[in-house]
This record gives structure tokens, C-alpha cells and sequence, in this order.
């Protein structure tokens, strides 16, 4: 069965590979740095993706078979395991210990989860009809309630609504220490338009370039902003990098690129990830080294079982390592019984980079150990 070899690969092969690395680095061989791939799938789920990753902890969700889904967490042993609150809960993303999502349903509830073995706090204040929480740094919490953009700092009481006055919705996406991102929509029924506030409502900049029908910002790195541009209604989306004004725009997918098309979900430090279309007719999830030219298709790396993929989330961490999370159709999965099951899958992709210091060579025993050193701030 793919997902259960890919499985038990990744567990035989990344940790070893890693220490082999280490012990490279100690003894001055040079090594290049190194894809590796994690099929995070649960043995025995129907289906599973991931959207959110901070080190080696990642959230998403699973479904067994003939059961709603089930909020999920792995971490560094790659197992998944239920995140309390029961099913409907839908993780979006995880920053440290702090887990944001929202229960699922016709009117969905904000939530948090203090850490991955705590039950959800509900952030949704008392009179809400319905409410997202979509991002986190850790101390801060963002979304949307009633088509209002918000932020939250870990309790329904600390809600701070930043939707501008001349918008007639807004969602918060993304949240650093540079500002937070995501669209206001001016009209109803309107397009979006990407935009980042600073503070209040007030302080919103419209991203959205000129000559554009639709623009989006889904994530934010030190002062830049990534999402997409769409020039036509029901157009082609185009993978977009702002840096805080719609002047600065800058389309991923422009001539001399590799990709004619693609989305950014997310974004680390000049790192980002989503999905894109390649010239050479390719295409799947992919990751950018800051500008368009350096587009490269992770999807390459799965099998041929796979024909989709998507990166909704990449971090690096303090070595870095830069980890990216998302999911691959397998498009030649089969049942035990025989019957023909396609169904997504939860992947992670790691770029180990050339160790270079026994240094190196400790803080990677120290992961393999459990230990994760502390987040620089």
C-alpha cells in the first residue's frame, strides 16, 4: 500500500538521514543539501492534509472511514494523534504551543487551543453567528467574526475588530510581528482585494494593483505579504509578493518564470510556498526562494501514484531546516477488499541544509532526542 510504504520509509529514512548528516558535517565532508519526504498519512485514514507547521509539530485533519473528520496533530515521531474537542474541529494553523481553528458547521466557532493536549477554547464572543480564527504568532490570534476582521489575544474577551469603515467585509489570514494580512471587500458581492493593517481599522493599505479584478493576502514574513492577483473574473490566479503597499507588487508568475499561474500560502523568513502551474506542464505544489525565478515543484518528488499536490505552510527553524506541509492526491490507491479509493494525503517536505559545525551535528541529536531548543523570538 503507497501510503503505509511511504509511511514507514520517511520513518526509517529521515531520522537516520539526518544523523548521517550530523556525523558528515563532524568529520568536514561536504554535503549538499537534501529533499526528504514525509508521508504524514495515517495508516488506515480514508484521507488527511495538512495546513499549519511550527518545527516538527504540524496540524491538519483525518477522517476514517464512515466518520466525520478529526482534528490532527503530529509531531516529531510523525503519528498522528486527535486534538481534543472532538470531530468538526478544523485546525488552520500552529505557531509554538498555540493551535488556531474553528468548529465546522453552519455557523463555525473560532477556537484556540492553548497547546496540542489541551480542549479548545471557544473565542467567539456571546452574540456571534459565526466566527474563524485562521492565524496565529503565538500571542495573537486572527480572523474573522460576523465578516469582520479581528484579533484576538488568547480569550473571547481580548477581541480587537479592525474592520475599516469603508469596507462592507474583511478577514484577517496571516499575523507576524510585521502587521497582519488578509482582504476587505468594498462593496457587497465585490472581489477582494489584498490588504495589511498595522493596528486599527484605520490603518489598512489597500494591496490590490491596478488593472486587477481580485487579490488576495493569505500569508506575511518580515514586512512582505504573499496570496494572489486575478487580472479577469474567473481568470487565471497569479502567485503575488507584496511589500506593504500595491505599488510593490510583484507577480511570481511573470514572463521569465518557470510558472505561468499559482497561489502562495504561506511564507517564512524568503521563503514561500502554495501551488503552481510550470511551463513545462507540471504542476503541484511549490516553493519560491524570494523571487519567481527560483520556483520549484515540489510535486516532483512524489511518485507517479501522485498527480496533485499543494503546500499550504512552510517554517524554518533556528538550524535552518525549512519544513512545508500540505497534501498529494493519490490518484492509484486501492482498498484491501480491491476497490478503487483515490484520496489526499498528508505530506510534509524537509530541505536539510549543508550542516557545517558539530554544532550542527548536537542540535540534530538533540531533535532526535525530543528536545527541540527554544524558538528564537
Amino acid at each position: 500500500m503507497p501510503s503505509t510504504r511511504s509511511l514507514e520509509f520517511s520513518r526509517r529514512f529521515l531520522l537516520p538521514a539526518l544523523v548521517i548528516s550530523m556525523l558528515a558535517a563532524a568529520r568536514g565532508l561536504a554535503q549538499p543539501p537534501t529533499w526528504l519526504l514525509v508521508n504524514l498519512h495515517p495508516i488506515g485514514a480514508e484521507s488527511s492534509q495538512a495546513f499549519g507547521v511550527s518545527g516538527a509539530a504540524v496540524v491538519g485533519y483525518f477522517s476514517a472511514y464512515a466518520r466525520p473528520p478529526q482534528a490532527a496533530y503530529w509531531g516529531a515521531d510523525y503519528v498522528a494523534k486527535t486534538l481534543p474537542g472532538g470531530s468538526g474541529t478544523w485546525p488552520t494553523g500552529i505557531n509554538g504551543a498555540t493551535i488556531v481553528g474553528y468548529l465546522r458547521g453552519a455557523d463555525a466557532h473560532a477556537l484556540m487551543w492553548p497547546a496540542q493536549d489541551q480542549a479548545p477554547v471557544q473565542l467567539e464572543p456571546a452574540g456571534a453567528s459565526a466566527s474563524y480564527a485562521l492565524a496565529t504568532d503565538g500571542a495573537s490570534q486572527v480572523g474573522s467574526i460576523d465578516s469582520h476582521a479581528v484579533i484576538w489575544h488568547g480569550a473571547p474577551a481580548s477581541i480587537v475588530d479592525v474592520h475599516p469603515v469603508s469596507a462592507w467585509a474583511s478577514t484577517l489570514r496571516a499575523v507576524d510581528r510585521s502587521g497582519v494580512a488578509g482582504d476587505i471587500i468594498l462593496a457587497a458581492h465585490g472581489p477582494p482585494h489584498a490588504a495589511i493593517w498595522q493596528g486599527a481599522g484605520d490603518s489598512v493599505v489597500d494591496l490590490h494593483p491596478a488593472g486587477a479584478y481580485a487579490s488576495q493576502g493569505q500569508a506575511i514574513s518580515n514586512g512582505r505579504q504573499g496570496g494572489y492577483v486575478q487580472y479577469e473574473r474567473d481568470g487565471t490566479y497569479y502567485p503575488a509578493v507584496w511589500s506593504g503597499t500595491a505599488e510593490s507588487f510583484v507577480n511570481f508568475s511573470a514572463p521569465g518564470a518557470p510558472t505561468d499561474a499559482g497561489i502562495i500560502y504561506g511564507m517564512d523568513g524568503n521563503v514561500q510556498v502554495g501551488g503552481a502551474r510550470f511551463l513545462d506542464g507540471s504542476g503541484g505544489a511549490t516553493i519560491w526562494f524570494e523571487t519567481p525565478e527560483s520556483a520549484f515543484n515540489l510535486g516532483t518528488l512524489l511518485s507517479s501514484d501522485y498527480t496533485s499536490s499543494i503546500a499550504y505552510a512552510v517554517d524554518i527553524d533556528e538550524f535552518g531546516t525549512i519544513r512545508v506541509v500540505g497534501s498529494a492526491y493519490n490518484n492509484n490507491y486501492y482498498l484491501p477488499d480491491g476497490t478503487y479509493y483515490p484520496r489526499n494525503e498528508a505530506m510534509m517536505w524537509v530541505l536539510v541544509p549543508e550542516p557545517s559545525s558539530l554544532v550542527a551535528l548536537a542540535a540534530g541529536l538533540a531533535v532526535l532526542a525530543g528536545v527541540r531548543p527554544r524558538r528564537r523570538k
